[in-house]
């Protein structure tokens, strides 16, 4: 008992550590939000900074060792920091500004009480079903977790000797070595207590960006409620070591802090705090550069439909998304290059069209299926007949854009696949979910801003 009492705390040190390097950066980097969607995003962005640190050590031969791996990304935090605090004082003082009344805050309500405490018992049984089981799911067993055991024994990326898609990128598994390191040997339950605080982050980072939108309290949390309790994906993701739940979490980051931008709802700065994102979008998974793609794809459209003013600058402005989707592609890229890692061929080898045809009834099912998102999907539809001309008008084209995008993307994606006739339908089943979970986060930024739609009518109609 009093040995995992130890585990425990190590381990939870280890996350704090990880937290004060992200919520730190992410402070330095933005900071107008506040500590609450710093938090969310400071433990995505500490993940992101110090698995690729851990890349980097690699690269330099360096082994593996907790002081190594932790001290860096924390001294490097606390520069920018110590920084910034010489660089303020070294300018004239401002002339002081009068006090602002504080915000008045609603009083906490009965469907506020009851949002929450359906998020608390959904999050006390994912950290219990964490913790309590070993990894236990296929590819968390032969790719996430069986990658992050092996860095940790052998002290560094090593990918000899073994086939597990060596050529996928490691931001999962490199996190849970890093857990491993904290703890001082491989633990698989306690290590999985990184699933349901990404599922967490992901949870207050939609709720924060709803209230920037204009949305309450009460329609927030609801939507998350809604968002998180549909179906169960997300559930089963929130403690399970695969890599959907990390890509989903920095799908809304990217794409959500770049809608709040379109928006004109952001702080100033979004931007570069996007690009970490963007760059945690194409370490986390394979699929992440296209989907980052589509991010920038969708935002530069709107843009030119739109046509806002400045429309020149705004273009130039998506360079800092750029250039955090290349700073978290590259650095495994020419690490692969340098150890001889071959891109796998395992995704595409030609176009079979009849494949096409066979998806789509999976697809339109997978869509009002209840075990796997509820209602979801209908929600999603529904929000865009009440936003109607609206997406033409408004930002919000740029929602549209990104999941009609990605939709087409993902059956032409079974296009590619290279199954045969009689595995291809176990392919589908196994891979559709996964693949559409990675949208959610964003779908439920549609469906807040058609409640806020909802709202406003009813507000007027009341008059």
């Amino acid at each position: 008992m009093i040995e995992a009492v130890v585990l425990l705390g190590r381990l939870l040190s280890g996350l704090a550590c990880l937290l004060a390097v992200g919520y730190g950066a992410a402070r330095w980097l933005a900071p107008g939000f506040s500590r609450l969607e710093l938090a969310a995003a400071g433990f995505g962005v500490g993940t992101l900074l110090i698995t690729l640190w851990m890349l980097a050590l690699s690269s330099l031969d360096q082994s593996f060792h907790l002081l190594l791996v932790a001290a860096p990304p924390l001294a490097l935090v606390s520069g920018l920091w110590l920084g910034k605090k010489l660089a303020v004082l070294g300018r004239p003082p401002k002339p002081p500004t009068p006090p602002s009344p504080p915000p008045v805050s609603a009083p906490v309500g009965f469907w506020d009480i009851l949002f929450l405490s359906l998020l608390g018992a959904l999050f006390l049984f994912a950290f219990l079903r964490a913790v309590l089981y070993p990894i236990w799911a296929w590819d968390g067993l032969a790719t996430w977790g069986f990658k992050g055991k092996v860095f940790y024994l052998r002290g560094s990326v090593d990918l000899t000797g073994f086939e597990a898609h060596n050529y996928y990128p490691n931001l999962v598994s490199l996190t849970l070595t890093y857990g491993y390191l904290w703890l001082g040997r491989v633990n698989d339950g306690l290590v999985k207590m990184v699933f349901p605080l990404w599922g967490g982050g992901l949870l207050l980072m939609l709720f924060g960006m709803l209230g920037r939108l204009g949305l309450s309290r009460t329609q927030s949390l609801g939507v998350a409620a809604f968002l998180a309790l549909n179906g169960l994906t997300f559930i089963t993701h929130l403690h399970i070591a695969y890599a959907d739940l990390a890509l989903s979490y920095y799908t809304l980051g990217a794409a959500g802090l770049t809608y709040l931008w379109l928006t004109g709802a952001a702080p100033p700065r979004t931007l570069p705090l996007a690009a970490l994102f963007f760059a945690g979008v194409t370490w986390s998974k394979f699929e992440g550069l296209p989907l980052a793609g589509s991010i920038l794809l969708a935002a530069g459209l709107t843009l030119l439909w739109l046509r806002p003013p400045r429309l020149s600058r705004r273009l130039a402005s998506l360079a800092w998304p750029v250039v955090g989707m290349l700073a978290g592609y590259l650095p495994w890229r020419l690490y692969a290059a340098a150890h001889g890692i071959e891109t796998g061929s395992d995704h595409i080898l030609g176009f079979y069209p009849h494949q096409l045809l066979q998806v789509l009834p999976s697809f339109a099912l997978a869509l009002i299926n209840p075990w796997y998102f509820g209602l979801l999907w209908p929600a999603v539809a529904l929000a865009l007949v009440v936003r109607g001309k609206k997406l033409l008008t408004t930002p919000s084209l740029y929602l549209a854009l990104f999941l009609g995008g990605n939709f087409l993307a993902i059956l032409l994606a079974y296009a590619v696949a290279p199954t045969s006739p009689s595995e291809f339908h176990l392919y589908v089943r196994a891979t559709l979910d996964r693949l559409l979970l990675h949208l959610t986060p964003v779908a439920a930024l549609l469906v807040g801003e058609a409640l806020k739609d909802v709202g406003e009518e009813h507000e007027v109609g009341l008059v």
